[in-house]
């Protein structure tokens, strides 16, 4: 009576086993790796690139909730909206006639200045990186705005000077810098006024 089985690997069918692993094994490891760090890419970009459109949102919100008459330089990457005009109500007529004159363009001069309320919006450095703020309110977003420019080219000045433009463009160049980015993400804007 025979007790031995004969079933089982060579040693032959085990080096062969190991080889194909060896070959096919880093080729897997490669491409799941390939995959993983794709989509943390993928991923900051598209933070990044919602932190953007959220920024350029607040800057043109601002724009246009703010009645402002003309914007002027206010320093480096810095931008100012300034209302000079106002409603002056005055009562006209006689004793028994009263009626009012509603004026919605006066404009401040000497005797009444303007009130010094402008909206600005500049970028700052915070917690050692920079933002954007609008009337000084930050923008909170995860993106370091470094290296990034906010701009205004005129088209219509109201002014001799030259300081106070009424039409133009607005651009903001944002160059967004994260930790696992190799290179900044640069994204432009322009929205006219």
């Amino acid at each position: 009576m025979k007790i031995s089985d004969e079933r089982g690997f060579t040693l032959y069918e085990l080096l062969a086993v190991l080889a194909i692993s060896f070959i096919i094994l880093p080729v897997i490891y490669g491409v799941f790796s390939s995959g993983i760090k794709l989509y943390n890419k993928i991923q900051v970009e598209s933070q990044l690139r919602d932190d953007a459109d959220y920024t350029a949102t607040m800057v043109m919100n601002s724009f246009y909730s703010f009645p402002f008459d003309y914007v002027k330089d206010c320093g480096d990457n810095c931008i100012e909206l300034v209302d000079g005009t106002y409603t002056e109500i005055a009562k006209a007529g006689s004793r028994e006639n009263v009626f009012h004159s509603v004026d919605q363009q006066a404009k401040y001069n000497d005797s009444l200045p303007a009130p010094e309320n402008p909206i600005m919006i500049k970028l700052i450095e915070k917690a050692g990186r920079q933002i954007i703020e609008v009337n000084g309110s930050p923008i909170e977003s995860t993106a370091d705005f470094s290296k990034s420019s906010i701009s205004f080219s005129c088209k219509e000045y109201i002014d001799s000077a030259e300081t106070a433009c009424e039409k133009g463009v607005i651009s903001l160049d944002l160059i967004l810098d994260h930790d696992r980015l190799s290179k900044p993400l640069n994204l432009q804007s322009e929205f006219g006024f």
